[in-house]
């Protein structure tokens, strides 16, 4: 669910297949696991259309839209100390 403070600043399509593996789109890579290697669409409307172009053409999986929001520095700080305390 999502927080009323939290910034959107783009959307992914994501595919999941008969296996549950999870790829994300990128149009000069086709589909890629690292979601950060994929291509972030700013207009909804943009990735709509690929995404609803890209599940006419897929018998095996579900093609989905994902939003992705703009990350809080609180939030990296929190994961930062959790990495530190673990090399301790």
């Amino acid at each position: 669910m999502q927080d009323e403070d939290e910034v959107v600043v783009g959307y992914l399509i994501q595919r999941e297949d008969k296996d549950g593996e999870i790829t994300f789109w990128d149009p000069t890579n086709e589909w890629l696991e690292d979601p950060n290697e994929a291509k972030l669409y700013e207009k909804q409307e943009e990735a709509e259309a690929d995404a609803k172009s890209l599940q006419e053409g897929d018998t095996d999986g579900t093609v989905t839209i994902e939003l992705v929001f703009e990350a809080d520095d609180d939030d990296w700080d929190d994961e930062e100390d959790a990495e530190e305390d673990k090399k301790a």
